[in-house]
C-alpha cells in the first residue's frame, strides 16, 4: 500500500472538547475518519488542563530580557 504524505490534522476530544493536533502517515487503503476517531477517543484529557512552565508568565517580559542578554 503507498502511504501518502504526513499531514496534520486538528481533532477535537470527545470526553473534554479539547483540541489538539495529530500528524501521521495515513495508507491509502486505511479509513480515516475512523482512525481520526479512534485517535480522538485516546486522547490523554488529565494532561489538556497542565501548562508548561515558561520561566515567564508575560511573553513581552520574556522577549524583553532575551534582548537585554545580547
Amino acid at each position: 500500500m503507498a502511504r501518502t504524505a504526513a499531514k496534520p490534522i486538528r481533532l477535537i476530544c470527545p470526553k473534554c472538547f479539547a483540541a489538539f493536533t495529530v500528524v501521521a502517515y495515513i495508507s491509502k487503503g486505511v479509513d480515516k475518519e475512523a482512525y481520526y476517531r479512534q485517535r480522538a477517543a485516546e486522547h490523554d484529557c488529565s494532561a489538556n488542563g497542565k501548562k508548561q512552565e515558561t520561566g515567564f508568565k508575560d511573553p513581552l517580559k520574556a522577549s524583553k530580557e532575551r534582548a537585554r542578554s545580547r
